[in-house]
């Protein structure tokens, strides 16, 4: 069992590699994934560059390090419970260095949808290995704190994991799903390569099922704020009717920035019963804004566009 430093002040003395014994190595065809990705961006070498990271990765065993402080921010984490996340029958690691542990790249927003989604989805199949290399720890807690982010995160302070592993340069390309013997299936990051979650869910599914389609109605797609105040709360509000014959569930909702906030009923709503999407938008600058975040749901219509916009006054 791997032993973990539950202390945010403590210093790690050493970082011990724990390489697993080799198993059958498993490998998916993501060629054509990223191909289809990068195709739609027109980018050739970038494509030829893919193709060979996706070549060298595929069905490649991550190592992981020992004790490698695994905790809430702001609270201390049972050993066992981190511990448990590795044996999980898939396994999706993120690993984010210094560069990118800021707001914006973390994307913390978008994952804790990807992570309710495969709770309500896939019940105890998938575990999370959020790896995090901060340069600056203080910063790093405001950014977890401003959203109230409570999955367990790994701090790899040296960054022995990707010594490790030399995971690939380019971030969307520092996450992985893994199978149960830490052997990649899948390689993107879903938050920046959306088109990639799919094929992730695949994965998951085999002879799971997915929540049947319905479909729905919405009273509105676009709402206009007006002018407001810099740092005010403001509010717009989304009607979805399901208009179908199965329960609707709203499995995540993307947003396009941090100032944005989306609220809304996570339970399944019945045939012909509504739900509120509420928008909460507290902007940071004076100026003309438009924001959209898009509605992932098990309906015909999904993904679902929604807009707001209005002008902010000091």
């Amino acid at each position: 069992m791997r032993k973990f430093n539950v202390r945010m002040n403590e210093k790690i003395d050493a970082q011990i590699i724990d390489i697993k014994e080799e198993a059958k190595i498993f490998i998916f065809a993501l060629a054509s994934v990223v191909a289809i990705c990068l195709s739609s961006c027109g980018k050739n070498k970038e494509r030829a560059n893919i193709s060979k990271i996706v070549a060298e990765w595929s069905g490649k065993e991550i190592r992981f390090p020992d004790n490698v402080p695994c905790y809430i921010l702001g609270k201390e984490m049972l050993p066992e419970f981190c511990d448990e996340i590795f044996h999980k029958e898939f396994k999706i690691l993120l690993y984010v260095d210094s560069v990118g542990c800021s707001d914006c790249r973390l994307k913390l927003f978008e994952w804790e949808q990807l992570i309710e989604e495969v709770d309500i989805l896939y019940p105890g199949k998938v575990g999370f290995l959020l790896f995090f290399q901060p340069k600056s720890m203080r910063e790093m807690i405001l950014s977890f704190s401003q959203r109230k982010f409570n999955y367990p995160v790994f701090i790899d302070f040296y960054g022995v994991c990707n010594r490790l592993n030399q995971f690939p340069h380019m971030m969307q390309y520092q996450c992985f799903l893994l199978d149960k013997d830490n052997k990649v299936l899948v390689l993107g990051n879903p938050t920046l390569i959306p088109e990639l979650w799919q094929f992730y869910k695949s994965q998951f599914e085999n002879e799971q099922k997915t929540a049947p389609i319905t479909s729905l109605k919405i009273d509105k797609t676009f709402h206009d704020y007006g002018t407001v105040r810099k740092g005010s709360i403001n509010n717009a509000d989304f009607i979805f009717t399901n208009t179908g014959n199965q329960p609707l569930v709203i499995l995540r909702i993307s947003a396009s920035c941090g100032c944005t906030n989306v609220i809304w009923d996570k339970q399944p709503i019945s045939p012909g019963q509504t739900t509120t999407v509420q928008i909460e938008m507290i902007p940071d600058e004076a100026g003309y804004f438009t924001k959209t975040v898009v509605a992932y749901c098990n309906a015909n219509e999904s993904p679902i566009r929604l807009t707001v916009k209005g002008s902010t006054i000091e």
